[in-house]
């Protein structure tokens, strides 16, 4: 029960991004070398003892295994944007094609959703389409209705009608081919096939049979055991592992709620059987003599939890299942699992394949490193999880809405922080009105885009456009915000990249022509074009445009209060207008315990001084970084990050129509100023009365997702910490060793890579693949 206690003890965070880095560039060379000893017709499965792979040839009807490898080629097309990389995946990918009428086999999901089914997601190319709807009509040919079952295994003639849980994972082909042109019916096989392996496979305890056989002819139950586990009553590891991940594939594409209560049980049974280090045996039962690891099944499982981690409700068995998938990628990205410095020409080392059999013991699989590397790229598309403030795009537009309430009326301001979480994806966020039944694009009336070419643009009456071109990289955050005037039935955006300016996006732009009568904001929709996650939001907020407080001669009438619970790092942002040239008036910030009485009572002073500028309070005087004037009735915004902890504040502000300018760097509360604790109080201060005005005054905590920015950080004179692991009570945990040393120049040009454009973006198809 180790890793269940460990996991218990909160967010794992021993695995991070650089790590995930680490292990994709290990993969590219290995596959690189792969590629070089191979021809395209031939597909390894699994190392050899002289650092070669055992192959298997593209015409082998009865393999199953042929599909992994071009499913890596391909996501490392995803990955690197390199169409070199395309090019190999897509020889792998067309080798294939033979097999897409093999009726012989219940495998052809392993054979074409990791070659033809990513081939069709990344390029959009129709000929991949095709080729998979011949396949799943071929796999829909072994469906038996008196059962409800996928057939497997004609050449064992021991069995009648046989069903392995193996067969879950191939069901994505039918449901697949069901959305995307094929026969409807294929979704019932698919389903009725997951009913039946739930109630003859799946036991009370949730640990699994490999093997159900049926009579031919009254479909009645004549067995239930094993072929690659210890025993008939045991628990064979990757047979769990594929109950898993297939229930949970399952639930994608239907959202049949007995498909997430498997995808629970079988997932909770296997986290209870696991080790510390979250690496299972190769059968859960085996006896101690023949406890070999199956890094496989623990790829399989680590993938499936990412995305199960999206679909459940309740938040600890988000945390247990997140916690539980970092735990074992770190494991498998250690020198224990990883396979670099060895002979193997795989990515993962100590994987079983057939151990009854004697077969591929201990050894590199294909399958293994295909699943590994997926569960990479999910990572670094999901790098957090999921949580209450944290929405996630989805493919769906079901799945993709989140309710803002019916009082969003008249002029509104929205702002929120949006992560890309892949280069050149095809993401919306989208707004319409309450009573809106959103089921696509031209249902919204506000459209901000991240477009498949790399940059942000916004929706302006007919088409998409851009007051400026903004390019938006991977995992990096951009403040949104929104000025809507529904009545005018106009908006403008503003975008803000880390650390740097507020850019003006979109200048009264109209909203879409098509889109349905909008009263008020009512509905925020997160959608992706290809895939679930694409982009991930934070911080969403929708106010009034804003309350305009003015100036004040005297302290008392110039206070706002603002509440108890600013502490900690802040972000303040107001819009300030001078309504008289020059002016002595002060905007300044106290704790809430404060009685103001005079300016020395203020930690934190920004002024616009008779001098016709802006200044800041520094300690003991006013001081700026950057000369920056002000000018009779123009609105200046106003940025400010403050540490309350440690009394520093940087002050940016805004001109008309200009670029962001930093006034404050890392200044100083004020020196003489009482002792402030959180920022509770605002005050606005003149020489008489009505000086200038404030409006849409915001406080806000920085983020889980703004605190890594290092250019942020540092104008507070931080460096990122690494988030500790604590340990739960009665549980001891040892942080894994997470260098943050940089990985040189191929990281940095991936990172910032601008060249790979889905051919397929611009299109909002039905394509569907995790």
């Amino acid at each position: 029960m180790g890793l269940v206690c460990a996991l218990g003890a909160g967010t794992a965070r021993a695995f991070d991004e650089a790590a995930a880095d680490r292990a994709l560039l290990f993969a590219q060379q290995q596959l690189v070398r792969t590629v070089s000893q191979i021809p395209t017709n031939q597909y390894p499965k699994s190392s050899l003892p002289n650092g070669t792979w055992r192959l298997v040839a593209a015409t082998d009807l009865l393999g199953w295994t042929q599909g992994f490898f071009p499913g890596e080629l391909w996501y490392m097309y995803q990955q690197t944007g390199l169409a070199t990389w395309r090019v190999r995946a897509d020889a792998w990918t067309r080798s294939l094609e033979g097999q897409k009428s093999n009726m012989l086999s219940h495998d052809l999901g392993f054979k074409f959703i990791p070659s033809y089914g990513l081939a069709y997601q990344l390029t959009g190319n129709d000929s991949y389409r095709q080729v998979l709807l011949t396949a799943a009509g071929a796999l829909a040919s072994r469906y038996n209705p008196r059962v409800g079952i996928i057939s497997c295994c004609d050449w064992n003639p021991d069995w009648q009608l046989p069903l392995v849980v193996d067969t879950m994972m191939n069901l994505e082909l039918l449901l697949w081919g069901s959305e995307n042109g094929g026969q409807a019916g294929w979704r019932d096989m698919a389903v009725n096939h997951a009913l039946r392996t739930l109630s003859d496979l799946v036991r009370p305890d949730g640990s699994t049979f490999h093997v159900a056989d049926y009579a031919r002819n009254t479909g009645a139950l004549r067995f239930q055991g094993t072929y690659q586990g210890y025993s008939n009553a045991s628990t064979w590891t990757r047979g769990q592992a594929w109950a898993v991940y297939g229930y949970t594939l399952v639930y994608r594409y239907t959202r049949d709620p007995r498909m997430l209560e498997a995808a629970q049980k079988v997932t909770d049974y296997y986290l209870s059987r696991l080790p510390a280090d979250g690496i299972p045996p190769w059968d859960f039962d085996a006896p101690a003599s023949q406890l070999l690891k199956d890094s496989s099944a623990a790829a399989a499982v680590a993938s499936a939890l990412l995305e199960l981690t999206n679909y459940v409700s309740d938040p600890s068995k988000q945390r247990l299942y997140w916690n539980a998938a970092m735990r074992m990628l770190d494991s498998l990205s250690s020198p224990a699992y990883l396979a670099a410095g060895t002979s193997s020409p795989g990515i993962l080392q100590h994987g079983v394949g057939h151990y009854p059999a004697g077969q591929e013991v201990d050894v590199s699989l294909a399958y293994g490193d295909y699943y590994f590397i997926e569960a990479l790229r999910r990572f670094k598309q999901q790098p957090m999880p999921p949580s209450p403030g944290l929405w996630f795009s989805k493919l769906y537009f079901a799945e993709a809405v989140h309710d803002l309430g019916s009082g969003n009326a008249g002029v509104r301001t929205v702002e929120f922080d949006v992560t890309p979480l892949d280069d050149s994806i095809d993401g919306v966020v989208g707004y319409a009105d309450s009573a809106t039944s959103v089921t696509a694009y031209s249902q919204l009336s506000m459209l901000v885009r991240m477009n498949p070419s790399g940059w942000f643009d916004v929706f302006n009456g007919t088409g998409y456009s851009a007051a400026n071109t903004l390019l938006y990289v991977a995992n990096t955050p951009y403040h949104v915000r929104i000025s809507a005037d529904l009545d005018a039935r106009q908006y403008s955006v503003w975008i803000r990249p880390s650390g740097g300016a507020e850019i003006l996006l979109a200048d009264r732009y109209a909203f879409r022509s098509t889109a349905p009568s909008i009263d008020d904001l009512g509905k925020v929709v997160l959608k992706s074009g290809t895939r679930d996650n694409e982009f991930r939001v934070a911080n969403h907020a929708v106010r009034p445009a804003g309350e305009t407080w003015y100036s004040r001669q005297g302290f008392y009438a110039g206070l706002h209060p603002l509440g108890t619970e600013n502490t900690g790092i802040q972000t303040l942002e107001f819009d300030v207008r001078p309504l008289r040239s020059p002016i002595d008036g002060v905007i300044g910030y106290a704790d809430s315990s404060t009685v103001v009485t005079e300016r020395s009572h203020l930690a934190m002073n920004l002024r616009m001084g008779l001098n016709g500028l802006f200044e800041t309070y520094n300690g003991s005087g006013y001081a700026a970084v950057n000369r920056v004037p002000y000018t009779l009735h123009g609105i200046y915004h106003v940025r400010i990050r403050a540490d309350v902890p440690a009394r520093r504040y940087s002050v940016w502000v805004r001109p008309p129509g200009g670029a962001e300018i930093l006034l404050a760097d890392r200044y100083a509360f004020r020196s003489d100023a009482p002792s402030v604790d959180e920022l509770g109080l605002l005050s606005l201060k003149s020489g008489s009365n009505d000086d200038y005005w404030v409006a849409n005054h915001t406080v806000r905590s920085v983020t889980g997702a703004e605190l890594p920015i290092r250019q942020e950080m540092a104008l507070l004179g931080e460096e990122p910490e690494m988030v500790p692991q604590e340990a739960a009570a009665g549980c001891s945990t040892t942080a894994g060793a997470s260098s943050l040393a940089p990985l040189g120049v191929w990281l940095w040009l991936l990172r910032r890579r601008r060249a790979f454009r889905l051919a397929a973006g611009a299109s909002h198809g039905h394509r569907r693949l995790s």
